[in-house]
């Protein structure tokens, strides 16, 4: 079954069988098209005319991706993550200015503690009367910092 039509002339497309499921698999050289388009920007293919295949393929694989499709690995291994979480543990309950003080001022550093939000790490508290965050370490925040120091100490022992 051809994805987007006949492959052009200088892309040796061969059939690939070796699984003996009877699908024949496409494979392109290194280097190779998948079609003859010079730019799939400037000439995008809408989903409707895209195969029954690839939209299947495309949907799930935003079902298997929800939100914004990063895994708890992926978060964590961020610029701070963990250095955050040290500290909260070390200090919580802290102001939010305070962490933007001593951890870092980047502009993610909003994003990163609501990571740390959603994963149940931390809870934030608006102040309505002062207009101040407060940020307090959950139990779970406080075993993933003993964990951490674990790892560390691991590491460095």
């Amino acid at each position: 079954m051809a994805l987007y039509g006949d492959p052009p002339q200088n892309v040796h497309v061969t059939e690939d069988d070796s699984s003996g499921s009877g699908n024949g698999r496409r494979t392109i050289p290194v280097g190779g098209k998948l079609d003859g388009r010079d730019n799939v920007w400037k000439n995008p293919r809408p989903f409707e005319d895209l195969p029954e295949d690839v939209k299947r393929l495309l949907s799930e694989k935003d079902r298997r991706n929800p939100g914004d499709g990063r895994t708890t690995v992926q978060k964590l291994e961020g610029k701070h993550m963990l250095t955050l979480i040290l500290y909260l543990d070390s200090l919580s309950p802290v102001v939010k200015s305070d962490v933007y003080n001593d951890i870092s001022r980047s502009v993610n550093m909003a994003s990163k503690l609501n990571d740390l939000y959603e994963m149940g790490i931390i809870e934030i508290f608006g102040t309505g009367r002062t207009n101040t965050n407060v940020i307090l370490i959950t139990e779970k925040g406080r075993k993933a910092a003993r964990t951490i120091r674990e790892l560390i100490g691991i590491i460095e022992g």
